[in-house]
């Protein structure tokens, strides 16, 4: 009967020692508001482009083991771009686009977080202003790309986010305002972005 009662503490001591160095499953989440930086180019020397200052804006969140988190995301990004094909008239264009981040997030160095992973691009258009009025005509990111980069978490909720963005491959066949078209358009960006964790 002592043996008993002994050998059921053990196991009850020993369960409360194994939860106790488990870690604790924490949700988190954000808004976070920045700039990007994007590079576009062509492969057409006779198509002249030029880059513009973005922004961005999204909701972060996280779900977190310790030293390593999930992070779905939604961001809403916006870029800009200057094109003069074949030596025409300059075209002003306005690059709208929902990413939505799916990253793997590392946080053994707290408050520390490096992440990558693949960005998926649901909502894409381009508009080019026209008079009064903005032409929605093409689409210049690509479905599928991919994100890496580190963030700090100051004060447990103020955070401060770098990324790398670029693709896997080229945009094909991006028609251009006159019904022209570039057959490659490559573009990657860096992004500097700060927020709130609540």
């Amino acid at each position: 009967m002592t043996r008993k009662i002994v050998l059921t503490l053990l196991l009850a001591i020993a369960a409360l020692t194994a939860s106790a160095q488990r870690p604790r499953l924490k949700v988190e989440w954000g808004a976070i508001y920045g700039l990007n930086i994007t590079d576009f180019s062509a492969d057409t020397k006779q198509t002249d482009v030029k880059n513009k200052l973005g922004w961005q804006l999204g909701i972060v969140t996280a779900i977190d083991w310790g030293a390593f988190a999930f992070e779905p995301q939604i961001i809403y990004v916006r870029q800009g771009l200057r094109i003069r094909p074949d030596g025409g008239p300059e075209v002003n264009l306005k690059s709208n686009s929902v990413d939505v981040p799916v990253l793997a997030s590392f946080r053994l160095l707290r408050p520390v977080r490096i992440y990558a992973g693949p960005v998926f691009t649901v909502v894409n258009n381009v508009r080019q202003k026209s008079g009064g009025d903005l032409l929605d005509f093409s689409r210049v990111r690509p479905t599928l790309s991919y994100t890496f980069g580190a963030g700090v978490a100051l004060m447990r909720h103020l955070l401060v986010d770098l990324r790398y963005n670029g693709q896997f491959r080229a945009k094909h066949d991006v028609v251009l305002p006159d019904g022209g078209n570039l057959d490659k358009l490559r573009s990657h960006s860096v992004a500097l972005s700060f927020g709130y964790l609540f």
